[in-house]
């Protein structure tokens, strides 16, 4: 038992409520890692590592109980987590990953699943949205494998360096104040009270199949939802060279591309219209130096980006556009107007229900860009070719998905890791099939490509990834 599980049981903070209570059995508010490694993975250390990362992860080992007036956390007893190994003869593991529900009313907000072979595996990880952030579950996954690595090391200098959490901030979750918050007190009144409007009153464009998409999966059982693609080490160090000339980072470039191809691969279905509005909700990390040891935990809120189809599609100035909304949203810290909201709908009753009525197409998409993998991590481990060594295996990558909801159906996600750009997609499975998923993804990734191998002219880079589409094709 670790000293700081005295302070549970704990109230479930605005956002931890809202996820908690926008679960359902169609759209699980789950997060989905899956950890590919290489070496020969010694199982009780891993149990043993699983354990002791555990202890400093409180909300993972927790339920929520309901029966008072307000929601709480409370801890498990002689908590065990839920961690089946599977063994395979193959070459290589399946590396599939289903929709799974945590019911957190009954059960811990993490399950795990080993696949090992001889000489390489996968962990599978569900976390519950409720109980952790995508920062937060990526850290927890450096942290086990970092507890293995001091147990497998065969030498105290190939040992890992490991974080140890510290619970008690957990009591700082919830905040509403940014890194680096650079407001006016009063700047942010009008304008928040404008976007709030706008995001109820302004319809967002909902993405649905096209009229030649595969057969629609309907309500059968899927049995993977990420979607993935890689692009090498070559192809990342251009994106980066082309977005520092234009004065824009790479999720700039990630999301301009993200938005022009999801504006044409929608473009034929049916209804679409040039003035559809895009909206697009990124998560922002809430974290500050405050937050610095905290365990798993939510420290997040979200921001948006909106743009009318035509604008995606024929814009010149669509890198630039992206590049100042991005400023001004951390400049304003309108991601506390979120984190407000959550509030209200949490303590008015029926303002919930009535928001989801109010605005069924609450999002057109989620993007994620989860940077470098290596830094979330906090852990100092060993290298070989930019990836981690802990113990004797070696993390070839982390793969993962947000969960998609009753009103946003896809999430989009974009990260570094051993110097490449991997990229992950998920999908209402009850509307889209993994034909259409990768269909998009691919579209995407060779929309990056054809950037990074564009020369450096702004009027290329709006144009590259688009070609000669117009919008008066297939639009209304």
């Amino acid at each position: 038992m670790n000293p700081a599980d005295d302070m549970f049981p704990l109230t479930l903070s605005d956002f931890e409520h809202y996820a908690f209570r926008d679960d359902s059995a169609d759209h699980p508010m789950v997060i989905v890692l899956r950890t590919s490694f290489e070496g020969q993975l010694n199982e009780s250390a891993f149990r043993q590592a699983l354990d002791i990362t555990l202890l400093d992860n409180p909300l993972l080992r927790a339920v929520v109980d309901e029966s008072g007036w307000r929601s709480e956390w409370r801890l498990l007893k002689n908590h065990k987590p839920t961690l089946t190994a599977i063994s395979y003869d193959s070459e290589a593991p399946p590396l599939h990953c289903p929709l799974q529900r945590i019911d957190l009313r009954n059960e811990a907000g993490v399950t795990f699943q080993l696949r090992l072979c001889a000489d390489r595996g996968v962990l599978i990880t569900h976390f519950h949205h409720a109980c952790v952030d995508g920062i937060g579950a990526i850290r927890f996954i450096g942290d086990v494998f970092a507890h293995y690595g001091q147990l497998t090391a065969s030498s105290a200098d190939e040992r890992p360096r490991v974080r140890r959490p510290n619970p008690q901030r957990l009591l700082s979750r919830g905040t509403k104040a940014m890194a680096g918050d650079q407001r006016k007190p009063r700047a942010p009144i009008g304008h928040t009270l404008l976007e709030t409007c706008r995001l109820f009153l302004r319809k967002s464009y909902c993405l649905v199949r096209c009229g030649e998409s595969s057969a629609p999966p309907g309500k059968q059982e899927t049995n993977n939802i990420i979607a993935t693609r890689v692009l090498p080490r070559s192809v990342l160090k251009q994106l980066r060279e082309l977005a520092a000339s234009n004065g824009a980072t790479v999720n700039d470039l990630c999301m301009m591309v993200f938005l022009q191809k999801t504006a044409m691969w929608s473009s034929n279905s049916p209804g679409a219209k040039r003035r559809d509005l895009f909206r697009i909700l990124m998560p922002v990390s809430m974290r500050t130096p405050d937050h610095d040891d905290i365990s798993a935990a939510n420290v997040v809120s979200y921001v948006f980006h909106s743009f009318r189809r035509h604008e995606i599609l024929s814009s010149e100035s669509l890198l630039e556009a992206i590049r100042n909304k991005s400023q001004q949203m951390l400049n304003r810290n309108e991601a506390a107007a979120m984190l407000h909201g959550f509030a209200l709908t949490r303590w008015i009753p029926g303002l919930f229900r009535l928001s989801q009525i109010a605005q069924p197409n609450f999002a057109t998409a989620v993007m994620t860009n989860v940077g470098e993998v290596r830094r979330i991590f906090e852990n100092r481990f060993p290298l070989i070719h930019g990836r981690a060594i802990a113990g004797n295996v070696v993390i070839q990558r982390i793969d993962g998905v947000a969960p998609v909801r009753s009103n946003t159906n896809m999430t989009m996600a974009f990260g570094t890791y051993g110097g490449e750009l991997i990229m992950h997609l998920n999908r209402n499975t009850h509307l889209f099939s993994s034909a259409d998923a990768d269909e998009l993804l691919q579209n995407i990734s060779d929309g990056l490509s054809a950037l990074a191998g564009s020369n450096d002219s702004r009027r290329t880079i709006e144009t590259v990834a688009v070609g000669p589409h117009s919008i008066a094709q297939g639009t209304r």
